[in-house]
Order: C-alpha cells, then structure tokens, then sequence
C-alpha cells in the first residue's frame, strides 16, 4: 500500500493525466471535482481505450477529459484489513488497484492505495516494500496545495 494518491481534476485533458501518471510512475489516478472531493478513477486501461476512442474522432473535435473516460465506481475498502483479504475484495472486484478512501463532512477523498505491482512487491520480499506503508516518503504541505489548486511545481 502507498499512501498518498495521485490525482487528477473532472476536466484535465486525458492528455495530461497521462502524462501525470508517467511522470509520477503511477498506474492510476483519483478523479477530484474542484471541492476535493472523489468523483472517479482512471487507469492505464481506461487510458488506452480513450486512445483509441481518440484516434476515431475528427480531428477538431475537443479533447477528451478525464471525466469522459473516468470510472465512477471507485473500488476501495476499509484500510484495516489484512493483505491477503484486500487481494481478495480486488480479485471479487476485478480490479487492478484498491483505494482507501477519508470520509468526513458528507465528502471523501483518497488516503492510500493497494495495486497489484504492491502486492507483487510484497511477494517478492521485505527489501522491495520498504519505501511504503509508514515509510512512504509524503508530499509537503506545499505541493499539496499546489497539487489541489492546479499550480506548477517548482
């Protein structure tokens, strides 16, 4: 599990979140709307099918955004389960990533994250999990903001 959870805006380009996710070795976002608050997910799956949906479209047509290709079914569960159970509710699911959601105020917003690289991590050894969980580095309160407000990093 990684805590910290990348994120994306309802109307970012599936451009720019693809390009968020790469240079940031994500393999999945949480969609906020501009309140914070969780709205969807996407993937490396839903990447590739909006490339294709992309490569048909007319040329002048608008960019697609990440809420046109965003799954609003968010899978997660309580984040006090064993690993061997939330593999599980990821295998029920049929998905490739798990998120612990905060639920506070009638609003919710991602916590951590559990996806299969993680799990495959932890199968490999101790030495390949150490930088996650409470060892995970954090982002600072600035980039936080920056990040939430749509500001460039500096």
């Amino acid at each position: 599990m990684r805590i910290g959870v990348p994120t994306c805006k309802l109307a970012d380009t599936v451009a720019y979140v693809a390009a968020q996710m790469i240079d940031g070795g994500h393999t999945a976002v949480v969609v906020l709307d501009e309140e914070a608050d969780t709205r969807g997910w996407i993937n490396e799956h839903m990447l590739a099918v909006a490339y294709a949906r992309a490569a048909v479209m007319a040329e002048d047509a608008a960019p697609l955004l990440a809420q046109d290709v965003m799954d609003e079914d968010v899978p997660g569960c309580e984040s006090d389960i064993p690993l061997a159970a939330a593999v599980g509710v990821m295998a029920d699911l049929g998905v490739d990533h798990l998120f612990f959601l905060h639920r506070a105020g009638g609003r919710m917003w991602p916590a951590s994250v559990l996806s299969l690289r993680d799990v495959v991590k932890a199968l490999a050894g101790p030495e390949y999990i150490q930088a996650q969980g409470h060892a995970a580095m954090r982002p600072t309160p600035m980039d936080l903001f920056r990040q939430r407000h749509g500001l460039p990093r500096k």
